[in-house]
């Protein structure tokens, strides 16, 4: 996977970019524990990098081979889910610590809050419950889509570009970069600050080189254009000012509050979720005065709970996660996983076309269903398959997803995705003696291992799960 940068100019591999931003991190990490003269050595450190909880598989181990190349061995490195560390922090903190309410340290045992956590890319919704250990389990998969920060970002840039055209927003992006983003950060500011009481318009520093480039352009200031526009009365630009009216500031957060609360009232329906009546916000996009208030005046029959530093409740339950990742006890599975697997022809039952002499090929040998509920370290079992020829040392499985609403039956079929290819290392037999292999997906952490377990001296061998081919499809 190739990413462009700002200028999009440069291309370079999108892992190398991961593993540099880890990298340094890590080594701010380390110089920061070495200042302080903690004594702390670095291989008894154990690392936990955040995910957002409604990332595939595939791009979960993405952002583990990154860390990996960054300098942190695997043995040491946890992933944690994002609304699922928030989670995990929120329920063990004083309740002084939260910003209105009573916090949720005293919830009981069978209490089910939605935890929201708005990030810059992606908005995470999970629903948990507290069991009668104390720990939690989801009572729905996790779910979500592209509604955070970024998303009002984008709506601002689009309006700005269709503002001053796009041929000055792009020769000012190319020419002036740094300034294009310092204009975007400042945007970046007022939009977590901006609180929607306040009547007075909000003022964004518009960079020099792009009201020049504009009137070059255009052959008229900024301002002229914007009185003679649709605008004239929501904005106007006074020197190097930009002032724009509260109403059309909040506009730029209409297609990401929309889509949240949309998804939530979808959500709040399910049997699963019934008796919800807590709404847990957390990530950056939490911050933002104009997204709580939203929320609020939409869900006005829940209780909405906000620590004082959103944006920092997961980075502190990562470490929670990190002590005792035993916290989380049950999860939903989000897609039906299995193997592409062979049966005895029927042709009552399958299709002429997938014929392969007596066999039906590409069958999706179904080994965890959408939906169901996995335990902490409970590992489901497949098989036993059998070894074709007396020297194979190994044996191949293909791995698939699939998150079409019905069990799928081949894996061809319509939201099918393959995922990777789960080697088994065999050990030596006589010749003639039958070999055969169970295969054992683990499945309630935050990542999917895979064992496997021979039948010839019981032993576990090897197995290697590869999700990084560059044609695996993303599955989100």
């Amino acid at each position: 996977m190739m990413i462009k940068d700002i200028t999009e100019k440069k291309e370079v591999k999108a892992i190398e970019v991961f593993k540099h931003a880890i990298n340094y991190f890590r080594g701010l990490m380390l110089t920061t524990i070495d200042k302080k003269g903690l004594g702390v050595k670095e291989e008894n450190i154990r690392w936990v990098l955040t995910v957002p909880a409604i990332w595939s598989d595939p791009a979960k181990q993405f952002m583990a081979e990154a860390a990996v190349m960054a300098g942190i061995p695997r043995t040491k490195l946890s992933l944690a889910l994002e609304p699922e560390a928030a989670s995990i922090f929120c329920n063990r903190i004083p309740l002084s610590k939260f910003e209105e309410g009573n916090g949720l340290g005293g919830f009981e045992v069978g209490k089910k809050y939605l935890v929201l956590d708005a990030g810059g890319g992606t908005v995470d919704i999970t629903v948990h419950e507290v069991t009668q250990d104390k720990t939690l389990k989801e009572l729905e998969k996790a779910s979500g889509g592209d509604w955070g920060g970024t998303c009002v970002d984008n709506y601002f840039k689009n309006f700005l570009t269709s503002v001053v055209t796009s041929d000055v927003m792009e020769e000012f992006r190319l020419k002036h970069t740094g300034e294009y983003i310092e204009l975007f950060r400042d945007f970046e500011m007022k939009k977590r600050t901006r609180n929607t009481t306040e009547k007075t318009r909000v003022t964004l520093r518009m960079p020099e080189s792009l009201l020049i480039y504009f009137e070059q352009s255009k052959n008229k200031p900024l301002n002229e254009t914007i009185q003679e526009s649709r605008y004239s009365k929501s904005m106007k630009c006074e020197g190097d000012k930009l002032r724009i009216t509260p109403a059309l500031f909040e506009q730029f957060f209409s297609a990401a509050c929309t889509g949240i609360i949309d998804h939530l009232r979808d959500l709040l329906e399910k049997p699963k979720v019934k008796g919800t009546d807590t709404i847990l916000m957390v990530g950056g996009f939490s911050e933002s005065q104009i997204l709580q208030t939203y929320i609020k005046s939409n869900l006005p029959d829940f209780r909405i709970v906000i620590p004082n530093e959103p944006s920092l409740a997961i980075l502190k339950g990562a470490v929670l996660f990190g002590h005792d990742p035993c916290l989380i006890s049950e999860r939903i599975a989000k897609y039906w996983y299995g193997i592409a697997s062979f049966q005895k022809f029927n042709p009552k039952l399958h299709k002429t076309e997938k014929k392969k002499d007596d066999l039906c090929e590409d069958i999706f040998d179904i080994c965890v269903k959408r939906g169901a509920t996995l335990k902490l370290r409970d590992a489901l079992s497949k098989g036993p398959y059998e070894t074709n020829r007396d020297d194979q040392k190994e044996m191949d499985f293909e791995i698939y997803v699939s998150d079409s609403d019905k069990p799928p039956k081949y894996v061809t079929d319509e939201g099918c995705h393959y995922i990777g290819t789960l080697t088994v290392e065999l050990p030596k037999v006589k010749k003639g003696e039958k070999r055969s292999v169970f295969i054992n997906f683990v499945f309630g952490g935050t990542e999917l291992h895979v064992h496997a377990t021979n039948n010839v001296n019981k032993e576990v061998t090897r197995a290697s799960f590869n999700f990084l081919h560059e044609h695996i499809p993303p599955v989100s």
